[in-house]
């Protein structure tokens, strides 16, 4: 079962460095720019979106701009409280609500009810099949007929190279092998917290959204090739052009299917 103290724990230590991450490097800033453009394309003003998994609150102020009525959801009371004082009542009644839950116990919020629906986090976080079920559920129940679903998804493929380099041994355990081509669980430290992430492939989680419902309608790598960037390469994207470059190679091949699943983080867009 997912350990919800601890990651609410890790996320309430790192408040606003979750908040800064999609500014950090010029790749942060092209992720945040091929969700954000999606978002803009499928999501309306004067949409209603339940943000589930939001964070500090980088694309709730982002749909809030854009005269949407926005209900944001996360285990993090910290980010939450971030998201109140930074937007400082900007915004009045479009802040429909600001809830501390998890992303499988959405019961309270009712029956086609929104637009469109984020889980920007928690598909990853949840760490059994159940679980995920489960909040794939809710968010199919709270979309109107015709919502649309964003999910962020994490990919067992960017593991491959630095496990070979350190341990060649690992090539011929089977174990690893079958672990990488199945899907898993894998660990990383945040704020001093050991997080467990799932991690699966494109055909996966296609598969776990169509069996809840959802008509899949466009899937895009995040980082794609640019996941395979050494840290000096990327902060070599430090000028407007040499940004720009960057995003326009990542959107050009973002969703390439022959491509898809080669970088850390995917987005799946869904209807219902």
């Amino acid at each position: 079962m997912t350990d919800k103290l601890t990651i609410a724990a890790a996320y309430d230590a790192g408040v606003e460095e979750e908040y800064s991450r999609l500014t950090e490097t010029p790749l942060r800033e092209a992720e945040y720019a091929l969700i954000s453009e999606l978002l803009t394309e499928y999501i309306s003003a004067g949409s209603t979106v339940i943000d589930i998994g939001a964070g500090p609150g980088r694309y709730t102020e982002l749909l809030l701009s854009h005269n949407c009525k926005v209900g944001v959801i996360d285990l993090s009371a910290r980010s939450l409280n971030a998201l109140h004082k930074r937007i400082n009542g900007d915004y009045g009644t479009n802040l429909l609500f600001s809830r501390n839950a998890c992303a499988t116990e959405l019961e309270w919020v009712e029956d086609g009810f929104a637009d469109a629906v984020l889980l920007m986090g928690p598909l990853y976080h949840l760490t059994t099949d159940p679980e995920r079920e489960k909040a794939i559920e809710h968010a199919h129940r709270i979309l109107k007929p015709g919502g649309v679903i964003f999910a962020i998804f994490l990919s067992p493929y960017p593991k491959l190279n630095p496990l070979m380099e350190s341990n060649e041994e690992i090539l011929f355990d089977n174990d690893f092998i079958h672990s990488i081509q199945h899907n898993g669980i894998t660990e990383v430290s945040f704020q001093g917290y050991r997080i467990e992430q799932y991690r699966c492939w494109p055909s996966t989680a296609k598969a776990m959204m169509e069996n809840q419902g959802f008509n899949t309608k466009r899937m895009r790598n995040i980082e794609g090739i640019g996941t395979f960037f050494t840290s000096a390469k990327i902060n070599g994207f430090n000028t407007k052009q040499k940004a720009e470059m960057l995003l326009n190679t990542l959107r050009n091949t973002c969703e390439n299917p022959n491509l898809l699943g080669i970088t850390s983080q995917y987005l799946y867009l869904g209807q219902k």
